[in-house]
């Protein structure tokens, strides 16, 4: 038999991510398993790869963990969006060093991610010194974000960078917090690459100030947030044109582990939240929302939670499930590695024979799910059948044996079986005038090989 370790890439066209016809929705989760129940809510009523926003630490990269946590993401088909942190000391996040943002670029480039483009977050609101090592230093942070986009898209050019979403609603209060529109303009004067390196906007879009705002409000603080920035950034001087990730949003509520009567009720901020995205939905520059956040029932965020205490949504979201919904058709890579060809040891002429592949897929989509077929492109005297997965589900690092058949219509002095991406596979005959064929390798080495695999 012939073992192969060749690696053959090949794409799909398919529908761009950011289509028209798109599903903006998403939701915000704070651990890898709240993607089993919230899978029921994002792609409910219709949907199809929506959103999810969660946060990776530099104590919690374990490549078993993300790569499930991925494989969940395609199976349920939900998009994730990554955001990159630290850990905690003395209550404040971590200012990333360059060896942090190398362990999360090294194990995020050797996943295999659900889709393209891969999307990350680096960092956040860091306008609030709690956020950046009890600090407010523009230039340390702009030197570390180019640093990480530019090991990030080094990895892989797939990587598809946002900015790192501030607190629009922070005032110029140093040296705890500075002011969003004072953060960029102090990084435009710094260094306006940081500008040149992002491939969309990331916003904390909150119905500021106090959380309490209407979904009608507009500006800086409202739930348009985000086109106050790009009208900014247009001032500032940067020409560039992002789509936009609203990845932090909504409305808390006053129930949680004690009531807080500074919040709406649970009605109010679901409706208010519904409203917020059929604003959304009509603005083509959204890409996706999620809402924080999905489960986190205790403080300091059980305000925000759409779980209560144990473990089910708050009634007033289910609303959320029975809202219409759109599809969104991301791209997906098909790869795949032959890992055999299976041929008869003896081929007669004018009779079908039969064959088959081992094929192992390396790629994104699932074959049987997405068309999996490759066509024959075998010499002139040769008819041959495709290679399909038919209905079978494929997922990637599984082995599929696809069966094929062919027949040897007439003599050509050099015939070959092949496929579209696979090499050609030489069919000597015995001489010009036989009818009888074999494939072109060692006879006695394949017929040793198969009688191993009979015996065994």
């Amino acid at each position: 038999m012939f073992i192969f370790c060749l690696l053959i890439l090949f794409f799909l066209n398919i529908n761009p991510i950011l289509a028209s016809e798109r599903n903006l929705f998403g939701l915000h989760l704070t651990q890898s398993a709240d993607i089993f129940s919230a899978k029921e809510i994002i792609n409910s009523s219709g949907g199809d790869w929506g959103y999810i926003t969660i946060v990776i630490r530099t104590d919690q990269l374990d490549k078993n963990i993300w790569q499930s946590f991925f494989d969940n993401c395609r199976k349920y088909h939900l998009i994730p969006i990554i955001r990159l942190a630290t850990i905690m000391e003395n209550s404040t996040w971590k200012i990333p060093t360059p060896a942090d943002i190398d362990h999360l670029a090294t194990l995020l480039s050797s996943l295999n991610w659900p889709v393209q483009p891969k999307y990350i977050i680096p960092f956040n609101e860091v306008n609030h010194a709690k956020e950046w090592g009890n600090s407010i230093d523009v230039k340390n942070f702009v030197d570390i974000f180019i640093y990480t986009a530019e090991k990030f898209k080094n990895y892989d050019s797939n990587f598809f960078i946002l900015s790192s979403p501030f607190d629009l609603a922070a005032p110029e209060k140093l040296p705890q917090t500075k002011s969003a529109k004072n953060f960029y303009q102090e990084i435009y004067q710094y260094n306006s690459r940081y500008f040149d390196l992002i491939d969309g906007l990331a916003s904390h879009s909150y119905p500021n100030h106090g959380f309490i705002g209407s979904p009608e409000d507009n500006g800086q603080t409202s739930i348009r947030g985000y086109e106050w920035e790009l009208d900014y950034l247009k001032y500032l001087g940067v020409n560039k044109t992002y789509p936009v990730f609203i990845t932090e949003t909504g409305w808390p509520h006053r129930e949680g582990v004690t009531k807080n009567n500074d919040y709406y009720s649970l009605k109010t901020s679901a409706d208010f939240l519904q409203k917020a995205f059929e604003i959304w939905e009509k603005d083509e520059k959204v890409v996706a929302v999620t809402p924080f956040t999905y489960n986190y029932s205790q403080a300091p965020f059980d305000h925000f939670s759409w779980l209560d205490p144990d473990g089910k949504l708050y009634p007033e979201y289910q609303s959320f499930v029975d809202l219409p919904k759109k599809q969104n058709h991301p791209q997906q890579t098909t790869q795949f590695q032959i890992l055999k060809i299976n041929l008869p040891l003896i081929i007669f002429s004018q009779n079908e024979q039969n064959g088959s592949f081992e094929l192992k897929n390396t790629g994104q989509s699932i074959w049987g799910e997405t068309n999996f077929c490759l066509n024959p492109q075998s010499s002139d005297n040769i008819e041959s059948t495709p290679i399909c997965t038919g209905s079978n589900y494929i997922y990637p690092g599984k082995i599929a044996k696809i069966p094929f058949n062919f027949t040897i219509k007439y003599y050509l002095e050099t015939s070959y079986l092949g496929w579209k991406d696979t090499p050609q596979y030489e069919i000597k005959s015995l001489s010009p005038t036989s009818t009888i064929y074999q494939p072109k390798d060692n006879l006695w080495t394949r017929f040793k090989t198969w009688l191993k695999e009979f015996m065994s």
